[in-house]
């Protein structure tokens, strides 16, 4: 049982770093375009949805696509990496007690 939970909380590390890397390769391709069209925003508007629709994508009409895509990428990889987080601190805990 003790060695199922270590291998459980590996498996989870690892599946943490690779949907990790998967979701910064998706940030970075957003990134990059809206870095080429000279758009800016501060970070605050990234997780409020509403807030970059109303004053942020009126500016920036053409990259539209990349700046909710840009954002909802990020949201997700905050998300799983919170949940993956949450599970791999239980799991310690878990070994820590059952040890």
């Amino acid at each position: 049982m003790y060695s199922t939970l270590i291998f459980l909380g590996a498996g989870l590390m690892f599946v943490l770093l690779v949907v990790n890397i998967y979701i910064r390769l998706k940030v970075l391709k957003h990134y990059k375009r809206l870095i080429k069209a000279e758009v800016e925003f501060p970070t605050k508007y990234i997780l409020d949805k509403k807030k970059l629709q109303d004053e942020i994508i009126p500016y920036y009409p053409d990259s539209e696509e990349d700046i909710l895509k840009f954002s909802r990428h990020i949201q997700i990889s905050l998300k799983i990496a919170s949940y993956l987080l949450m599970l791999i601190t239980l799991l310690a805990a878990v070994i820590y007690y059952y040890k």
